[in-house]
C-alpha cells in the first residue's frame, strides 16, 4: 500500500534497491522515517515463506507496528496472482505456516516472553530495534536459535545507549560482525519542496555547509526548514543526518546535546591561589569509582579518575592522591559503601596517605533531583567545560529522566549504561558552588531520619 493508500506492485525505490543489493548475513540499517525498509524486509521475509521451507521472525517494537506487519504480510498474500496462493494451515495474530512448504513465519512484539524464545529462525527482522525495551537480551535469544542466514536490525536513532548505539558505533569503529548500512533523509528523493515563484533560500550557515558537503538543492533544505519546525528537537531523531551525531542529538537524554561542554584542556596543573573541588562516586564492581576535579574559579574539568575491580584500599589511595595534588575539597557521595570509604579517607588509615578533606552527600529522593537539575544548569548556562573523555560523553548523553506514577521525577543512567561519572561531575559542580562553610542539602540527622 503506497502513501496514497493504492494498492500496488511492490518495486523497490533506489535505497530499497540499494541495500538488499548489498546486504551481509548481519545488517544494521541506520535509517531515516518512512523511507520503506519494513516494507522491503517483509517483501523478502514473505517470499522466502511461500516459496521454500523457511522460518522466519519478525520482532516489531510496539503492538500497534506488530500489528502493522502482520496486516502487511497479509495483502501480500491476498493479493499473490490467482494459482500462486499457497494453502495456510495457521494464520492467526502471530504464527502463519504453509505446509506445503514447511515453512513458519512469527510475527510478535519485541519484550513478550514467548517471542523469539522457543523457535529456530533462519530469517529474522527485528524491526525499530533502537525502542525495545531491553534490545540486547532480546537481540541474543532471537539469534541463539538456529543459525540465521540473514538477519536485518533496522531503526531510526534513539539517544546514544542501548544495544543498536552500541552496534552502530562498533560497526563504524570496524570491530563488529555486524554491518552497518546508513540512509539519510537526503536519500529519498521524495524529501523536497518545490519553490514558489521567485522565491529564493538564503542559507544559514548550519545549511550551507550541508548543502555543500551532500549537495543539496533549495528544494531539499525548503523541506528540511518545515520539519524542523514540526519536530522541533526531535528532527534529527526522525531524519538523521550523520551516523554518528543522531544519536547525541537524539532521544530522552536529560541533558540533550551537551558536545558544546567539552573544550577543557587535557594536561592541567595546579596554579597557586586556585580553589579545586573533587566530587566522588564509590562503586567496585559493575559500576566504576569516578572522581571528578573542577577549578572553581574557572569552571574548567582539570582531572578526573574511572576506576574498578581493585581493592578498596587501593581505590582510595587513589582519589587522595587526586585530591592531595590539586588540594582539593571533596564531596562524595554517602550511600552504601561511601560512608565506610569517606571515614577512611578523611582517617588516612594510619598513615597509609593524609587524611582527604571530605564532605559527604547523602543521595535521596529528595537531594538527587537538585543535584541534577544543578549540573544541567552548568552544562547548558553555568559556563562549565569539560574534559573530552569518550565515556563521560557517553554517560552524559545516556542519562535520563523519568515521571514516576506521583508525579515526580526521578534520574538515572539509561539501558545499559553507567552513571558514575554523572554523579561525581554533579557533586563536584555542587561543591563549585559552596562556599566555604556551605550546608549542603541534608545535615546528617536529616541523613539519619531519612
Amino acid at each position: 500500500m503506497d502513501k496514497r493508500d493504492h494498492i500496488v506492485p511492490l518495486v523497490h525505490n533506489p535505497m530499497q534497491a540499494k541495500y538488499l543489493a548489498n546486504r551481509t548475513s548481519r545488517d544494521l540499517i541506520l535509517k531515516a522515517r518512512q523511507i520503506g525498509f519494513s516494507t522491503a524486509i517483509q517483501g523478502e521475509m514473505f517470499r522466502y515463506a511461500v516459496t521454500r521451507a523457511a522460518r522466519t521472525l519478525t520482532l516489531a517494537d510496539i503492538d500497534v507496528n506488530t500489528q502493522k506487519m502482520r496486516r502487511m504480510a497479509d495483502r501480500f498474500y491476498s493479493n499473490l496472482p490467482d494459482g500462486f496462493r499457497p494453502e495456510r494451515a495457521l494464520a492467526n495474530a502471530s504464527i502463519t505456516t504453509y505446509p506445503g512448504y514447511g515453512s513458519e513465519a512469527m510475527i510478535a512484539t519485541a519484550g513478550s516472553k514467548t517471542a523469539g524464545r522457543a523457535g529456530s529462525y533462519r530469517f529474522i527482522h527485528m524491526s525499530e530495534v533502537a525502542f525495545y525495551p531491553d534490545a540486547q537480551a532480546i537481540v541474543a535469544s532471537a539469534l541463539q536459535g538456529g543459525n540465521p542466514l540473514w538477519v536485518a536490525a533496522e531503526s531510526t536513532p534513539n539517544g546514544a545507549q542501548g544495544w543498536f548505539y552500541e552496534a552502530c558505533m562498533e560497526a563504524l569503529d570496524g570491530d563488529s560482525s555486524w554491518k552497518l548500512h546508513f540512509f539519510a533523509w537526503f536519500d529519498n528523493p521524495e524529501y523536497c519542496l518545490p519553490l514558489e515563484v521567485g522565491e529564493v533560500i538564503r542559507y544559514t550557515d548550519d545549511e550551507a555547509v550541508l548543502a555543500k558537503k551532500h549537495n543539496l538543492t533549495a528544494q531539499q533544505i525548503k523541506w528540511r526548514r518545515t520539519k524542523q519546525k514540526e519536530l522541533k528537537h526531535l528532527f534529527v531523531q526522525e531524519y538523521p543526518e550523520d551516523p554518528r551525531t543522531c544519536f547525541l542529538t537524539s532521544g530522552g537524554g536529560y541533558f540533550g546535546d551537551v558536545s558544546k561542554a567539552f573544550t577543557a584542556p587535557t594536561n592541567a596543573e595546579p596554579i597557586s591561589g586556585r580553589r579545586y573541588v573533587m566530587g566522588v562516586d564509590f562503586a567496585q564492581t559493575v559500576d566504576y569509582t569516578a572522581g571528578v576535579v573542577l577549578d572553581a574559579t574557572t569552571n574548567e574539568q582539570v582531572d578526573r579518575l574511572h576506576i574498578n575491580k581493585l581493592p578498596w584500599q587501593e581505590m582510595r589511595r587513589q582519589i587522595a592522591v587526586m585530591a592531595h595534588k590539586w588540594d582539593a575539597t571533596v564531596l562524595a557521595e554517602a550511600n552504601s559503601m561511601g560512608k565506610t570509604n569517606i571515614e577512611l579517607l578523611q582517617s588516612g588509615e594510619s598513615g597509609l596517605y593524609a587524611p582527604v578533606k571530605l564532605t559527604p552527600f547523602q543521595t535521596t529522593p529528595q537531594s538527587k533531583p537538585p543535584l541534577i537539575q544543578g549540573l544541567h544548569y552548568g552544562l547548558h548556562e553555568g559556563g562549565l567545560k569539560l574534559i573530552d573523555d569518550p565515556e563521560m560523553r557517553h554517560e552524559l548523553l545516556a542519562f535520563i529522566s523519568k515521571q514516576t506514577a506521583n508525579g515526580a521525577w526521578s534520574y538515572e543512567a539509561g539501558t545499559g549504561a553507567h552513571d558514575d561519572y554523572v554523579i561525581a561531575l554533579a557533586l563536584a559542580w555542587q561543591a563549585v558552588n559552596a562556599p566555604s562553610g556551605f550546608r549542603f542539602l541534608f545535615s546528617e540527622q536529616e541523613m539519619m531520619d531519612e
